[in-house]
């Protein structure tokens, strides 16, 4: 278990304590930005397969059980997690991998639901799993995601407001943090039609299909 506890500090500490934080401006004037998400990069990969290995080691300490009763809510959290994903894939979002400058963005397709549309996926993974399994281990890993998917985009924010400044605000005028927020206040509407439904078709088929090899993949059945 202490290895999982390493693991999962340096998978957050990774993001809140040295991306997250003033950390990342020093750090950074002094190796450069190239340097810095390399770097940044190979540690994260490198403490996400560490919480693997240590998950699959770890000792099994129950504290509330399998909770079966909650696993159809869980299917559903997955499926939205998949959709989330895909349908964000080939938005022009500042918030994502390759980053385009906010005053260049238009609020348009998920991103008029969430700005953050791919963390917010993983944190239903994370979610999903988290409520279904109850050991401390599964706490560990799954309420590690769960918590970085829909708590760090609040994180987030704030570091590009200081980067940014109005063109941010401009930005986040038009649209959320939560789902479906800034369309219930008026700010936005949801456009069906900007949708990549090929993407949102090509992850619900990915869903299925991991779905149905879980157990052979993961060792654990859905059902």
């Amino acid at each position: 278990m202490e290895s999982l506890i390493a693991a999962t500090a340096l998978f957050l500490g990774m993001h809140w304590i040295v991306s997250g934080s003033p950390l990342r401006g020093v750090i950074v004037a002094r190796t450069g930005e190239g340097p810095f998400k390399a770097a940044f990069a190979l540690t994260i990969t490198v403490s996400i397969v560490w919480m693997g290995w240590a998950y699959a080691h770890a000792p099994n300490l129950p504290t509330w059980g399998t909770a079966g009763n909650l696993k159809p809510l869980s299917w559903v959290l997955m499926a939205l997690a998949f959709v989330m994903f895909g349908a964000s894939a080939t938005d022009k979002n500042p918030t994502t991998l390759g980053r385009v400058p906010p005053d260049q963005v238009e609020a348009r397709g998920m991103v008029r639901i969430t700005r953050h549309a791919g963390l917010f996926g993983l944190g239903l993974w994370g979610l999903a799993h988290f409520i279904v399994n109850g050991d401390w281990a599964s706490h560990l890993l799954f309420g590690s995601f769960a918590f970085q998917g829909l708590i760090a985009p609040l994180n987030l924010d704030r570091k590009y407001r200081r980067r940014y400044g109005a063109a941010w605000e401009v930005f986040a005028r038009q649209t959320s943090y939560l789902p479906f927020v800034a369309i219930a206040q008026g700010r936005n509407r949801l456009v069906l039609g900007e949708i990549n439904w090929i993407a949102v078709v090509v992850a619900l088929g990915l869903y299925a299909l991991t779905f149905a090899y879980h157990r052979a993949w993961f060792g654990a059945s859905p059902w």
